[in-house]
């Protein structure tokens, strides 16, 4: 069984990283649509990653017999002033989620999970 805390923040993270998917496919068809496949196929391909993220997410809080809870998603950004912006606000999201990912191993470790602190 997890730690409370830790099945808590790991659902939030889940809508993290299905947000960070939906952003990603919207900066992906933002490039298709100026007809820049190289940069295309990278979003969509970091999207599909973001997307097995959060699956291996729910996957784990299930073999720990725990409640998954999908929170509600953000909308994601589509309208972008140039082609460098995307890139940006992708970067800036990467950073986020590290952030997120690092705040869910101290806890397992605060809460002395160590199958959760093992999993991240």
């Amino acid at each position: 069984m997890a730690a409370p805390a830790f099945v808590s923040k790991l659902n939030e993270q889940l809508g993290n990283e299905f947000n960070a998917h939906q952003q990603y496919v919207a900066i992906a068809t933002y490039y298709d649509l100026l007809v820049m496949p190289q940069m295309a196929a990278l979003f969509y391909q970091q999207a599909q990653e973001e997307r097995n993220h959060a699956m291996k997410m729910v996957k784990y809080l299930l073999d720990a017999d725990e409640q998954v809870r999908i929170p509600a998603l953000d909308a994601p950004k589509y309208d972008f002033q140039d082609v460098i912006e995307p890139v940006a606000a992708a970067l800036a999201q990467e950073k986020r989620v590290t952030a997120q990912i690092n705040e869910l191993t101290r806890i397992a470790r605060e809460e002395v999970d160590f199958a959760s602190d093992q999993f991240m």
